[in-house]
């Protein structure tokens, strides 16, 4: 193998593991060039962090899901679901705020635990495992509010969603106190290691003696914490619980996964990459909306950058085998 050839391996390696990071720091530049007074300033920085903090965290939990083979239809509807829980707590049964979050994300874990042993114990497949559980959080979820919305909530519950320290957010130290916690989980303990081992191959997973099914319920339990976390982030921020609020989250946190496993790993999902693929999604609506670009066409920005990822994504991992 001649050094030409060696140059055009190295630099193909490179640009499949920072291909993305390329891309996005090239979005950063023409929004700069674009929008100088108002796009590179570390007040927008600050406000892309915080419109991305959600989106994050339920990327990072269903991360830990997706590394295994599997999807998480519910995070939408768990979103949703664990706001109108929180909202009633405090609202109408008047709870302390504290109180309310620890049951909140006590729930986000129990129905991530639901769907982990449909999909894990079970046998149902993900899709639809997670799908019909998400239609079931939806239906209990619309037939105690029958629509309408929780508001009138605890003035100190603003603290998650609008609050700051040291001029940060709140929201912003929770989306990387999640992220680090995962990605602790995922590369220095042994659970990580197995959720790593599952995604690779089941079956010689299963033959080392893991436990697999115990391991796939508990990163539905972790995907259903991070819905719970975003949940208060949500209704804290908007300081009001909608029953539907969070629902529409799911196809960005699908989005973030994927072209986040374009990053760092040939297709493999990664926290770091879920990361770098939130911060793409935020870039470019906070970008799209200081250009005045109408919402339709951000959405059809959107859904390019998502194909193209989802694209290389599927290219990578044929590569691979």
């Amino acid at each position: 193998m001649n050094i030409s050839t060696l140059n055009k391996s190295k630099l193909s390696k490179i640009a499949t593991r920072y291909g993305t990071v390329f891309f996005f720091v090239l979005i950063c530049a023409a929004f700069t060039i674009l929008r100088p007074q108002s796009f590179f300033r570390l007040s927008n920085l600050i406000t892309v962090l915080r419109q991305i903090s959600i989106l994050a965290i339920l990327g990072g939990g269903l991360t830990m899901v997706m590394i295994t083979g599997r999807i998480d239809l519910t995070i939408g509807y768990t979103t949703s679901a664990i706001s109108v829980l929180v909202g009633a707590l405090m609202v109408d049964y008047g709870m302390n705020l504290w109180g309310a979050c620890a049951i909140g994300l006590l729930a986000g874990a129990l129905l991530g635990a639901a769907s982990g042993t449909a999909v894990a114990y079970l046998g149902i497949p993900d899709f639809i495992a997670t799908l019909s559980m998400g239609f079931l959080i939806s239906g209990f979820n619309q037939a105690y509010t029958k629509g309408h919305p929780i508001s009138n909530l605890p003035g100190g519950f603003a603290v998650f969603g609008k609050g700051s320290l040291f001029g940060v957010p709140v929201s912003i130290y929770l989306m990387f106190i999640f992220l680090i916690m995962i990605s602790v989980i995922l590369g220095l303990t042994r659970f990580g290691r197995h959720v790593y081992a599952i995604g690779g191959n089941q079956e010689a997973a299963m033959m080392s003696g893991l436990n697999v099914k115990l391991d796939l319920l508990l990163t539905y339990v972790i995907s259903g914490v991070g819905c719970a976390l975003g949940a208060i982030i949500l209704s804290s921020r908007l300081q009001t619980c909608h029953p539907t609020a969070g629902d529409s989250y799911l196809m960005d946190a699908l989005a973030t996964v994927y072209v986040g496993a374009t990053a760092f790993k040939n297709g493999e999902p990664n926290i770091l990459g879920t990361f770098v693929g939130a911060l793409i999604i935020g870039v470019l609506n906070n970008g799209l909306t200081l250009c005045n670009v109408a919402y339709y066409n951000q959405d059809i920005a959107k859904g390019a950058v998502i194909f193209l990822a989802v694209t290389i994504t599927s290219i990578q991992r044929a590569k691979k085998k």
